[in-house]
């Protein structure tokens, strides 16, 4: 095989999780701007960027050798420990937001519950709690 066509497959696989690693940081600016929809595309394109790794790797396998397995998986482990670590700050996020709704309806109820004509929701709940 040409020197060319080895350097070309190599920089195929390079260029994939070089773009993984930028997807990393579009992803962690919509989680800090709460913009979900860069936030879907860049996961969408993050799920095609690795479907193209994965045939970039398997099509660059004749000039793979291990110091550039272990470049490339090292560089795809951060990738990974980035993603993980931002899907579990969103688990989170989602958490917390999911408490904060069920407060809030939980303060509605109790307003609706309390809520008499001609009283006002705060005089009727400080009437309950005596």
């Amino acid at each position: 095989m040409p020197q060319s066509a080895k350097e070309d497959l190599r920089e195929a696989v390079e260029r994939e999780v070089a773009e993984l690693e930028s997807l990393c940081a579009v992803i962690e600016v919509a989680l800090a701007q709460r913009d979900w929809g860069a936030f879907a595309e860049a996961m969408a394109d993050s799920r095609r960027v690795t479907h193209a790794m994965s045939n970039a790797m398997d099509a660059a396998v004749p000039v793979r050798d291990a110091d550039f397995d272990t470049a490339i998986f090292g560089r795809a482990r951060r990738v990974y420990t980035i993603r993980e670590n931002q899907v579990a700050r969103l688990r989170s996020y989602n958490a917390a937001v999911g408490e904060r709704l069920a407060q809030i309806g939980k303060v509605r109820r109790l307003a609706r519950a309390i809520n008499t004509k001609g009283v006002a929701p705060a005089r009727g709940l400080l009437d309950d709690l005596r």
